[in-house]
């Protein structure tokens, strides 16, 4: 807040001639107002302070007695004090603010201006950094603070995102602290793509590696993503770039959407030092509900036995869960002059989850500089950031690795104590062995505190960004920048599986399991853009037109398998020699580049109308060894400002109209255009021939793009509206279909298939200040429609993207990139009802036919911010719904399965489960029903549902008790905190996977979390 009122401040000094002079001598006058009020006969002396529509004080106002020449201006905390004549008429001005003209009084108290919307013109942060007016744009751009994302804070950040804009659809992953985020903006596009927003740092966009995809019962583990990497405190705001007009200079890389992040830099004026801490604790926030009435038959894992009391009590899974902890400190300096700034961080991130030794921490090293010479023509601006990175067992779902099946369904007679021991000594072998005498139970099941202590797989990051910027002013209107940017990090995976781990992981050996693997990632970008802001008379134009290299290289490598010679000696010389399907070297490598020119152009007309045009050319390495190797991506936009052009009502301060086309694209997969024809297969351990004839003609996925909206405000600001219609068709989509294997080939690629979404967005703010109270509302709703428009010949039966048990993700023409169906169902007889013999139910397979039970993607999304403010006391919530769709819990199938579930317990009191006319045996029904190899859909649920998911309250303490040398806040703070509707036994808006599909399917995925904390900021 310091540094936007200290850049008022030096805006003023620009413009206001003697401004700098009347701000030095204030505090002289104000020292001698009180003798020069005796002195002067007939003066009074008033006093007051001005503030914002948001309550910050404003620096520099100029305040006049009017007719007269005596005056001041505001302090840095907004304060003034000015001797003027009884019954005087005093103005306030300020540019971008409404004057006001007041009688003289001795005490105005707070004072709070309003926005000139005349005069006022937002400027926003647009594609590659480029600074643009918002009324200019014909495309939705919103902007989210850096505060926003700082006031309950996440260890990853982009989770803090949620709920706060519009046609935005972010998940949290469910892998524990630490873990990759999915971010999909406007719909699934893309069936074979990846479908999360690109990043864009400072105008840069960075290659995003992320982590969090999984598959369904046997995931491997996940890890995290690049993007988390950044400290919070160091964003100062960003733009969210939705639709590909507005992202259409990234060109191959723009389809799916840009989260824009502008960091901080240094300000002019004294040294401001920042220090924050927030604390956060975590508790499984949605549980399945459980049964502790019926224990299980001796001998037996299933809970079908008797309704009694368990010897060893109550048993409550939710003990497993230890209460999880996120404490992230900061400190940060700003200093500076007009001519050199710097900024300067550090900070700290230290997590862990819900499930003991999950854990994530982070050490954040940050520096940037911006300094002008050459008699400001020229701007130098610097920046070096470095990571360290450390994250240890986030958990899939599933059964591989996965604790929570042996927790949940542990059978209710039996003593979990004793399971707590999870190892023991072994005097024959000399070393601990797991502690678990019930077998796997079919899906994998062992001791669970064995899985979460005893096996270890983490990655340690060291990770460093280096930035560069300089830019020359050639002409008041003309410039030229070049920039450059490296961001190289070191990765090193191990996972150690310890002797004793059941032998199916751990390629059959006794001793253990090790896997080590380094990773070096690497990207380079570089680019020089020419800007042009020229006002001719009526019109203005602003233009770009520049070049850039991407170039992004991976090279990994490591070894794994099972231990051969010594028990839990974790080293690559331990590992066998032999090669298996399991013990293999690992090596991967692949370089990248994208060379690109592009140009906008930018035509106003009387500051009210402004037509755009882009265009940018890129030459993918990717599409190497094709014909076509170079790709042009147009956007056309227009947008009037209809408040300029007619007189409207008076309670319509601003109305803008705009529309919109784009065609944008996204790169084939890496690696399909080589000439090599032969590739290693680590299941075989051999050289195979492709499976798949030599490509011919290939091209990129084309998203073509229409948007229009409005934009408006009422009442002098007080109400804000947004409004955006949007479609697109993504095409070129790059299909696999099978082929006879008469020609050595099983499998042909095509290019062909229409993925289209079709949606509107909508935003409403309030924002309104009466005295010492401000409120701020913002309530925003998105909906969209996804359709399969075409598949490829050949797909005429649809494409299975798998799933969980009896249940599938397919993708057929007409339907969504989301649609469910189950392969099982129970029987009916003639007359449609339920088929029951000797008093059990039967199932049928629908392997051939399967029957479609929902689509797992949202109709709807909906986000309700409140921010109040009285006196330095804060508070504010945010409630955040989703509307349709469904999700399907292969954990409730299990629970029901194993007796566990508390419906399988009320009905086991009811006599049975109704069926038709009848009561069908409990244990008969679910022995049929429950399973992920069951009648899934039973366990088909409405994903709609709607929750308290952030709240807030502080107080900032007044600084006249810090002798105005500190500012101190105090918050409490909170997430998940209620859900208020939801008729799904999980959150159905945790995924267990970041890509595009296993959406809304649960197989016992980790619980969401409910988080409670506090957080302190200092600034001196």
């Amino acid at each position: 807040m310091r540094q936007r009122r200290f850049s008022q401040f030096l805006l003023l000094m620009l413009l206001v001639p003697g401004g700098g002079l009347a701000f030095a001598n204030s505090h002289r006058e104000a020292t001698s107002n009180a003798l020069s009020a005796l002195q002067q006969t007939g003066k009074i002396t008033t006093k007051g302070s001005i503030v914002d529509a948001k309550g910050e004080p404003l620096i520099g106002v100029s305040i006049l007695e009017k007719g007269t020449t005596n005056g001041t201006i505001t302090d840095f905390d907004g304060n003034f004090t000015l001797q003027v004549s009884p019954n005087a008429t005093i103005e306030f001005s300020y540019i971008g603010y409404k004057t006001q003209s007041m009688i003289a009084k001795a005490d105005f108290g707070k004072i709070t201006m309003k926005e000139d919307t005349e005069v006022l013109d937002e400027v926003v942060v647009t594609a590659l950094g480029i600074k643009r007016s918002e009324k200019a744009l014909s495309y939705n751009v919103q902007e989210v603070k850096g505060d926003e994302l700082t006031t309950v804070k996440d260890a990853n950040f982009m989770n803090s995102l949620a709920g706060k804009v519009a046609g935005v659809n972010i998940n949290t992953s469910s892998s524990g602290v630490g873990g990759a985020t999915r971010v999909v903006m406007r719909g699934v596009k893309s069936i074979a793509n990846n479908n999360n927003a690109l990043y864009v740092i400072d105008g840069v966009p960075i290659y995003n590696t992320n982590n969090g995809s999984t598959e369904g019962r046997y995931s491997s583990q996940p890890k995290g993503e690049g993007i988390s990497d950044l400290n919070p405190d160091d964003i100062e705001s960003m733009s969210v770039l939705s639709g590909p007009a507005a992202a259409a200079l990234y060109g191959s890389n723009a389809a799916q959407g840009v989260i824009l992040i502008t960091t901080k830099k240094g300000a002019a004026g004294k040294p401001k030092i920042t220090i924050s801490n927030n604390t956060t604790f975590s508790k499984p926030f949605i549980m399945p509900e459980f049964q502790n009435s019926y224990v299980n038959r001796s001998g037996e894992f299933k809970s079908w036995g008797a309704k009694t009391s368990s010897p060893y009590g109550d048993y409550e899974p939710a003990d497993f869960f230890q209460t999880g902890t996120n404490i992230q400190n900061s400190v940060s300096l700003s200093v500076g002059t007009d001519k050199n700034q710097t900024y300067l961080s550090v900070a700290t991130t230290n997590a862990e989850g819900i499930i003991k030794d999950n854990e994530y921490d982070r050490y954040n090293f940050n520096v940037r500089n911006t300094t002008k010479f050459l008699n400001d023509k020229m701007t130098l601006d610097v920046g070096f950031s470095y990571i360290i990175q450390n994250d240890n067992n986030m958990m899939a779902q599933g059964e591989y690795f996965n604790p929570l099946p042996a927790v949940y369904l542990f059978p209710r007679g039996e003593d979990f104590e004793a399971v707590r021991m999870y190892k023991t000594w072994d005097e024959s072998r000399g070393i601990y062995v797991q502690n678990w005498n019930y077998g796997d139970q079919g899906i994998s099941l062992q001791n669970p505190y064995w899985l979460s202590q005893e096996n270890s797989y983490g990655t340690k990051r060291q990770r460093y960004m280096a930035n560069a910027s300089l830019k020359y002013q050639i002409l008041d209107w003309l410039d030229v920048t070049g920039r450059v940017r490296i961001d190289n990090s070191v990765n090193l995976f191990e996972d150690k599986r310890y002797a004793s781990t059941n032998v199916q992981w751990t390629s059959n050996s006794e001793k253990g399991f090790y896997k080590w693997q380094k990773e070096d990632d690497r990207q380079v970008y570089a680019d020089l853009l020419a800007n042009v802001n020229k006002t001719l008379g009526d019109f203005s134009i602003n233009a770009n037109v520049g070049i850039s290299i991407s170039q992004l290289y991976y090279n990994a490598y490591g070894y794994q398998g099972g231990l051969q010679d010594l028990p839990n000696v974790f080293n690559p010389k331990n590992i066998y020699s032999t090669t298996s399907s399991s013990t293999y070297p690992l090596y991967d490598v692949y370089k990248q580049r994208t060379n690109s020119i592009f140009a906008s152009a930018e035509l106003g007309w009387k500051s009210m109308l402004y037509l755009t045009v882009t265009g940018r050319n890129d030459w993918d390495s990717a599409l190497a060894n094709t014909p076509n190797t170079s790709f042009f991506y147009p956007s056309v936009g227009l947008s009037g400002v209809i408040s300029e052009m007619v007189k409207l009502p008076d309670w319509v301060t601003y109305l803008k109209v705009r529309g919109s086309y784009a065609s944008v694209g996204a790169a084939i997969p890496r690696g399909l255009t080589s000439t090599a024809n032969i590739h290693f297969d680590d299941a075989s351990q051999s050289w195979v021939t492709n499976d798949y004839p030599p490509l011919s003609e290939l091209y990129p996925e084309r998203t073509d793009s229409w948007e229009a909206g409005l934009s408006a405000k009422f009442w002098d600001n007080r109400f804000s509206l947004d409004v955006t219609w949007y479609k697109t068709n993504t095409k070129n989509q790059t299909l696999t279909i099978p082929i006879s294997a008469s020609g050595g080939y099983t499998k042909m690629y095509v290019q062909s298939g229409n993925v289209q979404n079709m949606g509107m967005e909508f935003a409403l703010g309030f924002n309104e200040t009466w005295g010492n109270f401000s409120w701020s509302s913002n309530l925003t709703y998105s909906f969209n429609k996804n359709k399969i428009i075409s598949l490829a010949p050949g797909l005429e039966g649809g494409i299975d993207q798998g799933g969980i048990g009896n249940s599938q993700i397919r993708l057929y023409e007409g339907g969504t990139m989301g649609d469910l169906y189950v392969t099982s169902q129970l029987k009916r007889d003639q007359q449609g009802d339920i088929l029951v013999v000797d008093g059990k139910v039967q199932a049928e397979s629908l392997a051939e036919n399967p029957k479609y039970v929902g689509s797992v993607l949202p109709k709807g999304n909906m986000g309700f911010r409140n921010d109040f403010s009285w006196k330095g006391l804060n508070f504010g919530f945010l409630l955040s719904a989703r509307f349709g769709g469904v999700v399907l819990s292969g954990t409730q199938a299990e629970l029901d399965k194993f007796g566990v579930s508390k419906v399988s317990a009320d009905y086991r009191d009811q006599g049975g489960v109704p069926v038709n006319w009848e009561r069908v045996d409990t244990e008969s029904y679910y022995s049929v029903v429950g399973g992920i190899n069951g009648v899934l859909e039973n366990y088909v649920y409405s994903a709609t549902n709607v929750r308290l998911q952030e709240a807030s309250i502080g107080y900032t303490l007044p600084a006249k008790w810090f002798n105005n040398k500190m500012n101190l806040s105090l918050s409490l703070v909170g997430r998940n905190l209620w859900m208020i509707y939801c008729k799904a036994p999980f959150d159905p808006e945790a995924t267990a996977s970041t890509g595009t599909y296993f959406q809304g399917l649960d197989y016992f995925m980790q619980p969401s979390l409910r988080n409670f904390g506090f957080s302190v900021k200092f600034q001196f």
